[in-house]
């Protein structure tokens, strides 16, 4: 995953474009010289973004205020003010999706870690046997999960995926991002994309399993397990009131993530279409927060 980031990004900054914009379609238009699937791959960022980048993230925000004990009218409350502040975000064109996302994500990023941090050093003495399970997950899943989640082959396919969903690597939608920072050379932002894969995948979601494996709660292996399973395991550690700390983070993480995929969006439909209205594209973007609020977690896991 690191080195196709790397690829990616390094592809991204050499066949940009001379205003910032860069991409995939970019990159297949200049270096292979087929618009047709350069075109494409544009239509298919467009549709994404509704999937991978919108409903999945608020579909985690729903599950973690339903398991936190949030009442169904106080969580629409929420999603309303989160479509709201999408929708005039996105209108606010790049710049304002820019601002906005460089100060949440580090904020909220480095609270997380911290939590996970925490919680895996209170039950310190099981970090050993969580180890131990992920190792045996990986070559014998049988063994942990008495034949439920399947094969091997299924386990690796949804490994894959959710790695996939968590860094990008070979979707080629961050180097959309990179391709407009200023650097002296590509192999400079190249490495910044090696690192947004290892701090991603490598630190933080390798925290989430520390936590969950060291807390004692019961993984349902073979069933799909959002945010509320995370939140459980924060709560066995400290106690209730973490769920609304968690609560708070997923909210802002899933804003900087619409908003970052808002911005992946836009460029598509730039490519395809031109200049485009960010004011109308805002608007789709607010609206489609609903779709992670009525769907079922199975259902929006299969369209992303």
């Amino acid at each position: 995953g690191m080195v196709t980031k790397y690829a990616e990004v390094v592809l991204a900054v050499r066949y940009r474009e001379p205003d910032g914009r860069a991409g995939p379609m970019y990159i297949i238009t200049k270096g292979l010289g087929a618009r047709w699937l350069a075109c494409l791959y544009s239509g298919f960022g467009i549709v994404a973004t509704f999937g991978v980048g919108n409903t999945a993230q608020v579909n985690a925000v729903v599950s973690a205020l339903d398991s936190a004990g949030m009442s169904r009218g106080l969580i629409l409350l929420l999603i309303v003010v989160l479509a709201v502040l999408v929708a005039r975000m996105v209108m606010g064109g790049a710049g304002r999706i820019g601002e906005t996302a460089e100060i949440l994500v580090p904020v909220v990023g480095a609270a997380y870690i911290l939590l996970c941090m925490a919680a895996i050093f209170w039950n310190r003495e099981r970090v050993g046997e969580a180890f131990a399970s992920i190792l045996t997950g990986a070559f014998r899943p049988g063994a942990v999960t008495g034949g439920a989640v399947g094969s091997l082959a299924l386990t690796l396919r949804t490994g894959i995926s959710r790695g996939t969903f968590t860094n990008e690597a070979g979707m080629g939608t961050a180097a959309i991002a990179h391709g407009g920072a200023e650097v002296d050379h590509p192999a400079r932002q190249g490495l910044m994309g090696i690192m947004e894969v290892f701090l991603d995948t490598m630190v933080i979601c390798t925290l989430t399993a520390l936590v969950i494996l060291t807390s004692g709660v019961a993984v349902p292996y073979g069933h799909t397990a959002g945010s509320e399973l995370t939140a459980a395991a924060l709560s066995q550690s400290f106690g209730p009131w973490v769920r609304a700390a968690l609560s708070g983070c997923l909210v802002l993480f899933a804003l900087a993530t619409i908003l970052g995929w808002s911005f992946y969006a836009g460029r598509c439909a730039e490519f395809l279409f031109g200049r485009i209205s960010w004011k109308w594209f805002g608007l789709c973007q607010g609206t489609a927060v609903f779709g992670g609020l009525f769907l079922g977690t199975g259902t929006v896991w299969t369209l992303a």
